[in-house]
């Protein structure tokens, strides 16, 4: 009897857990978290990551904050009339379920604006992403000069 009721209220729990409808932290992955190094002195930075989203319902990366920069937006960068332009992404970058997007050098990417103080190859910035259902999820970005940790001659 006892084993029964158990089975019963593990069975109610998970039905509240999927009629709730919201995502957890555990549904996104973020992967190849990186921020290029910028120049000495320069206000502000990029980061680029490949993100995840584990679940069964689409998801919004609306956001992110870091201590390392007075604000994080995401940014988008692209070719018009030969022209590279770049410019804020007004809504958040969609992630449909079982998704993967990428946030990429000459593409949508984090601009993390008003540097509160050097980045220094090899150093580790903490990056909390705002999703719309999964919430706030930290990642660790390294301070590197390109994809795959090489360094630029």
């Amino acid at each position: 009897m006892r084993s029964r009721f158990l089975a019963v209220i593990a069975l109610a729990l998970v039905a509240a857990g999927a009629a709730g409808g919201a995502a957890t932290a555990a549904t996104i992955q973020v992967t190849d978290a990186w921020i290029r190094t910028p120049p000495p002195g320069a206000p502000t930075a990029a980061g680029y990551a490949t993100i995840t989203n584990h679940g069964i319902a689409s998801d919004r990366l609306n956001g992110a904050r870091s201590g390392a920069a007075a604000s994080v937006g995401l940014h988008e960068m692209d070719m018009a009339g030969g022209v590279m332009r770049m410019r804020p992404i007004a809504g958040g970058v969609a992630i449909g379920a079982s998704a993967t997007i990428r946030l990429a050098p000459n593409g949508r990417h984090l601009m993390l604006t008003g540097l509160k103080g050097p980045l220094k190859l090899g150093q580790h910035v903490r990056v909390v992403l705002q999703f719309q259902r999964a919430g706030e999820v930290a990642a660790d970005f390294v301070v590197r000069d390109q994809p795959g940790g090489g360094m630029q001659m």
